[in-house]
């Protein structure tokens, strides 16, 4: 079973005995710190998926159908068990919830490192050695522009499915809060349902994902992109 909380040093006569520095604890008690932000941020975006499925089946389920032949889906299915992170998720009490702008603010830049590596039009001057690569004459080019093609295509999808629905007066179509300003507050634990362990906890992950970040995905699309009719 994955452990969410890290040991404190010990102290008194067990402190002359442990082979631990204090360097070693500090070290231990920051990548707690990681582990427990890591299992607060996975639970926040299973609660937001959780919440999707519920109010929004039709929607969830063709979200579902068209992230699941993606190998980054595949990988993060993969990912999500070789390093159990059901058992770090559901281990304990449940965490707070992670405010959803802490979330955004943490994808902005991996977003921003894709979206201009799927534009930049000579790709190939970020590949280190590419002299080593001319001379064996590697279709770095082929590579690029596939590359650039999936996730434009990529890109497409998720905002024809992720685009604005029609307006509503009060409320927004992922968790029934109230929209614009008051949409961005930080929730609270009795807005969203609990996760739900077992077999939806990866799929409720990938749907928070999407409903979380969405608007972010959204705003890295292709400009000649056409919303949804």
């Amino acid at each position: 079973m994955t452990t969410t909380s890290t040991p404190p040093p010990p102290s008194g006569e067990h402190a002359a005995t442990d082979p631990l520095t204090t360097t070693d604890h500090q070290a231990f008690a920051f990548l707690g710190q990681v582990n427990n932000c890591l299992r607060q941020c996975l639970c926040t975006l299973a609660r937001h998926g959780v919440a999707l499925r519920q109010r929004a089946p039709a929607r969830a389920r063709l979200l579902l159908d068209t992230v699941r032949p993606w190998p980054l889906y595949k990988g993060g299915q993969f990912l999500f068990d070789l390093m159990e992170w059901e058992d770090l998720m559901v281990d304990g009490d449940p965490p707070p919830l992670m405010p959803t702008e802490r979330i955004i603010s943490a994808s902005f830049l991996p977003m921003q490192l894709l979206a201009a590596t799927a534009e930049a039009p000579t790709a190939t001057k970020l590949i280190l050695g590419q002299r080593t690569a001319a001379a064996l004459d590697l279709p770095l080019r082929l590579l690029a522009s596939t590359a650039r093609t999936a996730f434009l295509c990529a890109a497409q999808d998720l905002t024809d499915l992720l685009g604005t629905p029609t307006p509503q007066a009060k409320t927004d179509d992922d968790t029934g809060h109230t929209t614009a300003a008051e949409s961005d507050a930080e929730h609270t634990a009795a807005e969203l349902p609990p996760l739900e362990s077992g077999f939806y906890l990866y799929e409720d992950i990938v749907l928070g994902t999407l409903a979380v970040l969405g608007p972010l995905l959204a705003d890295h699309a292709p400009t000649d992109t056409a919303p949804p009719a």
